[in-house]
């Protein structure tokens, strides 16, 4: 298993989401759908006359090449897992330290085998390394990756902001979540 993980409203960042802290770990069952996502993303990129470095990012993609990645995303061979905290106003460390708890458990139970590679957040990359190492899950592995080298983080990155929209219950959350749904594994919403 192959999972790309991403998180929306980030504490400490200046941007940041108040409303909810969001994770969304994006699943490929096999080296072939992760290719063949791979595969099919650079050909949108081509039939969009894009370059070859076109990083596909929901909050800042214009309306053409998010809607054509939007239509691709429903076309693709993964499924996700999501939680959202929606929270108040508690620490950095103690949000990060609660989601990862939760994406370790999840993963534990339903995917003991995987290689994970997330964008960078050294903060809840910390974390969610300190509860594998805790947890002794040798056959979990996790590794930073900037989303603008991995079309697959890029997928995650659509995921989280959609999911996000979803949680917020937003006025295009549901024209959003329509290309997505049922891919949708798991959605943990948690009040804090």
């Amino acid at each position: 298993m192959f999972g790309y993980l991403d998180e929306s409203g980030a504490p400490g960042v200046a941007s940041h989401n108040k409303d909810c802290l969001t994770v969304s770990l994006v699943l490929f069952s096999s080296e072939k759908s992760k290719n063949e996502s791979i595969s099919e993303i650079e050909k949108l990129c081509k039939s969009l006359r894009l370059p070859d470095n076109y990083e596909f990012h929901c909050s800042s993609n214009s309306t053409k090449p998010q809607l054509a990645f939007l239509r691709l995303l429903s076309n693709l061979n993964f499924i996700f897992i999501t939680i959202v905290i929606h929270k108040n106003d508690f620490k950095k460390t103690a949000s990060f330290t609660r989601i990862s708890e939760l994406i370790v458990n999840i993963i534990e139970k339903h995917f003991p085998i995987i290689k994970i590679e997330m964008d960078s957040n050294p903060i809840l990359y910390a974390e969610l390394r300190k509860r594998i190492r805790e947890k002794n899950l040798k056959n979990i592995k996790i590794r930073e990756r900037n989303s603008r080298s991995s079309r697959l983080i890029q997928v995650a990155d659509y995921v989280v902001n959609i999911s996000t929209k979803k949680a917020k219950n937003t006025p295009k959350s549901c024209e959003l979540y329509r290309f997505i749904k049922d891919k949708e594994l798991i959605f943990l919403e948690i009040n804090s």
